[in-house]
């Protein structure tokens, strides 16, 4: 039997939620600690997902994160990773819903 575009859908925001989370958690972390270069491979890996999925705002939020995170500019880094993490948790939470009514 063919999966339906919904059931498709839902089994990529399945795999997405799976991944994704822990990916923002280890975002947030690199940040708390100052690690730019965890944070910049984070962020870039985190925007290439949100592309993939059409998720421009994320992806738009990572991509300032960054480049924040490449030229070192402190002041930036906190603000953006705060951005990521509001798209991020929006993209989740409807997500999660999606998957509930399901």
């Amino acid at each position: 039997m063919r999966a339906t575009k919904p059931d498709l859908l839902r089994e990529l925001f399945a795999m997405y939620l799976a991944d994704e989370p822990k990916r923002l958690a280890a975002l947030c972390d690199a940040v708390a600690k100052g690690d730019l270069e965890l944070m910049r491979y984070q962020a870039h890996s985190l925007k290439g997902a949100a592309a993939t999925m059409g998720m421009e705002r994320l992806c738009d939020a990572c991509r300032e994160l960054e480049d924040a995170a490449r030229i070192g500019f402190g002041e930036a880094l906190s603000q953006s990773c705060a951005n990521v993490e509001r798209e991020a948790e929006a993209v989740f939470a409807v997500m999660r819903e999606d998957s509930e009514q399901s």
